[in-house]
Formats: C-alpha cells, structure tokens, sequence
C-alpha cells in the first residue's frame, strides 16, 4: 500500500490538473462527480493513506481497497474514452493502471490472510 501511496504521490506534483483531461459526460452524465474527475490522484492517495494507519481494523481496510479499485476502473474508463484505442495502449499511463491493479491486489490479498489468521486464533482462545 506504501508503494501505492507513492506512486500516486509522484503522480500528484507530476501531471497537471488539466480540465481538458476530465472524465467524459458519456458515463456520467449531469451527475457527474467532479471529484473523481478533477483530484483523481490525491482521492486514492489520501485512501490509501488511511488505509495504511487503520491496520487494526481489516474489514474497513478491505472496504477501502474495493472504493480504490472502483474509483481506478473510473479511471480506465476515463484513460480509454478520451483517445483512440491504439494511442491508448501504447501510452505510458496504461502502466499506472497495471501497477495499481497488481498492487491492489496484492495488498487485499495479504491483508485476507492476515484476517483468517486472527480470526483463527481468536477461535483457539
């Protein structure tokens, strides 16, 4: 999550917040969360962020990589619609969404085992 965090944290003082470059009005709508679309970078990176102090509590935490995940297919969704698939793939920023995804997963699945193990000491006691 740490690795994550960084990356998300270069990624807010390297790219600028253009509002050219926003989720399209195809998927959303008049509703559209301008949150999401505008501060797309430090929304995760503040979650991930809490995710990392609320160790304690694994269902929150789990909870939270799932809201990151939905917010990051948002965000491919977002990276596919505005270009052609071609120049989509072969941008550079497809492998953000790689490396997030792996990391993710990765994270989701250590803080899994981690909850099994507690949850199978709590029944010894």
């Amino acid at each position: 999550m740490l690795l994550i965090f960084a990356i998300n944290f270069f990624l807010i003082f390297s790219i600028d917040s253009n509002a050219s470059m926003s989720i399209s009005e195809s998927y959303f709508g008049y509703f559209r969360p301008y949150l999401v679309e505008y501060y797309f970078s430090e929304i995760i990176s503040s979650l991930i962020v809490l995710n990392i102090f609320l160790f304690r509590y694994q269902k929150i935490q789990l909870l939270i990589l799932k809201i990151v995940v939905l917010i990051m297919i948002f965000g491919l969704f977002n990276f596919f619609d505005e270009r052609s698939l071609i120049q989509s793939l072969t941008d550079l920023g497809l492998t953000y969404f790689i490396i997030s995804f792996i990391l993710i997963y990765l994270s989701h699945r250590a803080i899994s085992k981690d909850k099994s193990i507690i949850d199978s000491s709590n029944r010894l006691r």
